[in-house]
């Protein structure tokens, strides 16, 4: 019985091993559809982009990806059998474009008035007005108003002209000269200026 079984076991092997080889060559000989056929079955079919087509491991299956304006197809295609199985599809979330707001217009500058100017150099260091120039071209645009705070000292404070505070204050001397009486005229005063040290306005006490 043993001797009977190893003859047999032999056989066994060699029919396996027959159809194995068998399967395989007609593996290899068969004809599968090409990516460019399916690309044309696809093409006939569906509308649209075609974005993915890859190859199965088994190399029995094409997976292909379709993409319209609406939707996105997922499908597969047997190359041996060159049909189309397991369709799905998936529909593509439209996103409404946003119109964009036309930009503003750069507002126009309000300047505060040379009165407004005046009373703000006039709270910050007293005096009497004596001249006021504006400088828009200045960033930012500015006031610079002389002031005589005193016989004997002035200041020039500059203010911003859109907001009103000021920017810094520069004091300087004032000489006056004697007046002369000729011919009962007086002669017009002179004043001389002599500019100190800039102005901090953190450091800066009324008297």
């Amino acid at each position: 019985m043993k001797k009977l079984i190893k003859p047999v076991l032999i056989v066994i092997m060699a029919i396996l091993l027959i159809t194995l080889i068998t399967i395989i060559y007609f593996r290899s000989t068969e004809q599968l559809m090409d990516k460019n056929h399916a690309k044309t079955l696809v093409s006939e079919r569906y509308k649209g982009e075609l974005i993915k087509l890859t190859q199965s491991k088994d190399d029995r299956m094409f997976y292909v990806v379709i993409k319209d304006k609406d939707k996105k197809y997922s499908l597969e295609i047997d190359r041996k059998d060159e049909t189309i199985k397991n369709v799905t599809s998936q529909s593509i979330s439209k996103q409404v474009a946003k119109k964009q707001k036309p930009k503003k217009e750069k507002e126009k500058q309000t300047f505060i008035t040379e009165k407004r100017a005046k009373q703000i150099v006039m709270n910050e260091v007293g005096g009497t007005f004596v001249d006021i120039k504006k400088n828009e071209k200045s960033k930012p645009a500015t006031y610079t108003v002389t002031q005589h705070v005193d016989h004997d000292e002035g200041a020039m404070v500059s203010v911003n002209a859109l907001n009103g505070k000021v920017n810094s204050v520069s004091w300087f001397n004032i000489e006056r000269p004697q007046t002369d009486y000729n011919e009962g005229n007086a002669k017009k005063e002179q004043y001389y200026y002599e500019d100190d040290d800039d102005y901090d306005n953190d450091d800066y006490e009324d008297d």
